[in-house]
């Protein structure tokens, strides 16, 4: 999947500045500098934001596949067949249960919300769910590869910028002849 643009991400494109000289002519240094690192500021802000979005997809798709894996069983078992499970009450607490004729589940979806579905409904819904978490995070990796490279164009903006303010001041600073 493509990454989205800067805009798309909420962040300026990032400029390479070829010629020093020319970009800075008539330009005061220290605003541009500033100018760049708030920008800088800004991309690590997008990259901060896109790493948490990325953790929370990664979280979410384990908790996903157990669902459709816990589902696909209980849709390829005769209605008179028991199937034993263990199932997570909370953070390592587990229950066992014997589970025959089931025709629906109940999904938990977040914010307090579960609903109960049809088997095949609920197969339905929680593929959908996994392909769109894979999808996002796809998205969200191709978005912080695109971030690196604005981050990284910008760095070498700064430290070209800031390398032509020491070598302009050097050439301003008067020539001591020692003799």
């Amino acid at each position: 999947m493509a990454s989205r643009s800067a805009a798309e991400l909420g962040v300026p494109e990032a400029e390479f500045i070829e010629d020093v000289d020319a970009y800075m002519a008539g330009k005061d240094f220290d605003a541009t500098l500033k100018t760049l690192r708030d920008r800088y500021q800004q991309y690590k802000l997008a990259e901060s934001r896109l790493q948490q979005i990325r953790l929370r997809m990664q979280t979410k798709m384990p908790d996903i596949e157990k669902g459709l894996e816990m589902v696909t069983l209980l849709v390829g078992k005769e209605e008179n067949e028991e199937v034993k499970v263990e199932f997570e009450l909370s953070d390592n607490i587990y229950a066992k249960a014997r589970i025959q004729g089931a025709k629906t589940v109940n999904l938990w979806l977040g914010a307090n919300v579960m609903l109960e579905y049809q088997l095949d409904e609920a197969q339905e819904l929680l593929k959908k769910n996994l392909e769109n978490c894979k999808q996002s995070l796809e998205s969200t990796k191709a978005d912080w590869s695109y971030l690196r490279d604005q981050i990284t164009v910008t760095e070498v903006s700064i430290a070209r910028i800031y390398n032509w303010d020491v070598k302009r001041r050097r050439q301003a600073k008067p020539q001591t002849i020692e003799e």
